[in-house]
């Protein structure tokens, strides 16, 4: 089935407004870790100016991603605020949210209410979206799939820290990223 792309631009955020550009080399994926908040929500919740008062953080990404499909928030060739630091440099930046019912361990990413069976199909329907959006994103801007990282991956990049687990918000584990990214060569 073809990816549901919904392109509306944050034309009231800060990093919109800004409009420095990208010449993008890379993708990192992140999550949410804020469950229930769908792809269309964000609009709504970041369409807004830290300058002005209007959100508490400087903050924007290129998508987000959930089970129904994907809304693009700032142009692929606009620099993106979603890693701090060297990655908004480099990488398109997708978020992908999760569905109400996971829990998170107050001031913690560590999960403390997550059935694998209970989410499943949304997982499987939203990964395949961050799969077909990150293999289009390949082909248009001659990508390597070797430079999709997750935040946590950029994040011990630019810390210069060594980490063997790859983690997408909560519990992903090497073999899981492995999985992701060995998909993507099938396309």
């Amino acid at each position: 089935m073809a990816l549901k792309i919904t392109t509306k631009y944050m034309i009231k955020n800060d990093c919109f407004l800004k409009g420095d550009p990208l010449r993008p080399s890379g993708i990192m994926i992140h999550s949410t870790a804020t469950p229930g908040i769908m792809a269309d929500d964000w609009f709504s919740i970041w369409n807004k100016s830290f300058a002005h008062g209007q959100m508490d953080r400087e903050v924007a990404v290129h998508a987000f991603v959930d089970d129904k499909g994907v809304f693009q928030y700032l142009p692929w060739t606009m620099r993106g605020w979603h890693a701090g630091g060297a990655a908004n440099n480099d990488c398109i930046g997708i978020e992908t949210c999760e569905p109400a019912g996971i829990e998170y361990a107050v001031g913690s990413f560590n999960l403390i209410a997550y059935d694998p069976k209970k989410f499943a199909s949304y997982f499987n329907k939203v990964w395949q979206n961050d799969i077909q959006l990150s293999v289009q994103l390949c082909r248009r801007f001659q990508i390597d799939p070797a430079k999709i990282i997750s935040h946590r991956e950029g994040f011990c990049l630019a810390s210069r820290l060594i980490t063997k687990i790859r983690s997408i918000g909560g519990n992903i584990t090497e073999k899981q990223w492995m999985i992701f990214v060995n998909k993507l060569k099938l396309y």
